[in-house]
């Protein structure tokens, strides 16, 4: 007997060097109950870099994990976010756009 393997929700943030380089970085979402503890990983995820790349805070770069990395914000061009796994993964990335953070990153 097979045993099925689930795929775990994963939401991907995907960093665009002015190079034309991208690096993923994933944040497990799988232990994520309600849209209030998704937000709060998404805020503690992207505030930096958000608040960094819109020249709101001072800081000239801004760290994602998973895996670590540090990024100037004179060479990044932008972020995308998307979610890999369940339906449910996708509808919560399409959420970070609600969210006033980033737009959508669709891959079909």
């Amino acid at each position: 007997m097979a045993i099925e393997r689930q795929q775990m929700d994963i939401l991907v943030i995907t960093v665009v060097l002015s190079n034309g380089l991208t690096f993923d970085h994933r944040y497990a979402i799988g232990n994520v109950r309600n849209r209030d503890e998704f937000e709060l990983l998404v805020d503690s995820a992207l505030r930096q870099p958000h608040e960094a790349l819109m020249g709101l805070s001072r800081a000239r770069a801004f760290v994602l994990n998973n895996p670590w990395g540090i990024y100037n914000v004179s060479h990044v061009m932008g972020l995308r976010i998307r979610g890999e796994g369940s339906a449910q993964a996708q509808r919560l990335a399409d959420h970070v756009h609600e969210m006033g953070f980033l737009a959508r990153d669709r891959r079909v």
